[in-house]
C-alpha cells in the first residue's frame, strides 16, 4: 500500500473514531443533563438562553467529549500512518477545531465554553501525536 495511501485511510480512520467518540460521550451526556422537554432547536433566541443556562457539569462533559474523541482520532491517525505521524494526529486536531468552531458560531456559548473548547481540542491532539507515535525498540512506528 503506498504511503499516501496509508495516510489518507489513517485519517479516514482517526477521523470517523473522533466523530464517533464524541457522539457518544455527548448521547450520555444528554441523558445525564437531558435537553427541557419540546426545546425547539430552531428558535435562536431559545436556544440561546438554554446553553447561557445550562448547567457546567452538562458543558464540562461536552468539553470532555472534545479532549477524548480528538485524543483518541489524533492516536489512532498518529499509529496508523505511513511516515510523519504527528502530522496526522495533527490534522485530525485541526479537522475537529474547525468543527468545533463552527458548531461554536452556529450555537451561542459562554465564553469560557470557547476557550475550554479551543484548549481541549489543540491539547488532545497534541497528546494523541505524541501518544501515537511512540516508537518501538527497532525505531519503527508501533502498529496496531
Amino acid at each position: 500500500m503506498s504511503s499516501l495511501v496509508r495516510n489518507i485511510l489513517a485519517l479516514l480512520a482517526g477521523a470517523v473514531v473522533a466523530i464517533v467518540l464524541i457522539g457518544l460521550l455527548q448521547a450520555v451526556a444528554h441523558g445525564v443533563y437531558p435537553p427541557p422537554p419540546g426545546l425547539d432547536y430552531k428558535d435562536p433566541a431559545v436556544l440561546r438562553k438554554i446553553m447561557m443556562e445550562a448547567p457546567v457539569g452538562a458543558l464540562l462533559m461536552v468539553l470532555l467529549s472534545y479532549f477524548i474523541g480528538t485524543f483518541v482520532g489524533a492516536s489512532i491517525a498518529a499509529r496508523l500512518s505511513a511516515d510523519v505521524p504527528e502530522r496526522q494526529a495533527y490534522l485530525i486536531g485541526g479537522m475537529m477545531l474547525v468543527s468545533g468552531v463552527m458548531n461554536l458560531m452556529a450555537i451561542p456559548h459562554p465564553v469560557w465554553f470557547w476557550a475550554g473548547s479551543i484548549v481541549a481540542f489543540i491539547s488532545a491532539a497534541f497528546l494523541g501525536a505524541k501518544i501515537g507515535a511512540k516508537k518501538t525498540p527497532a525505531g519503527r512506528v508501533a502498529s496496531l
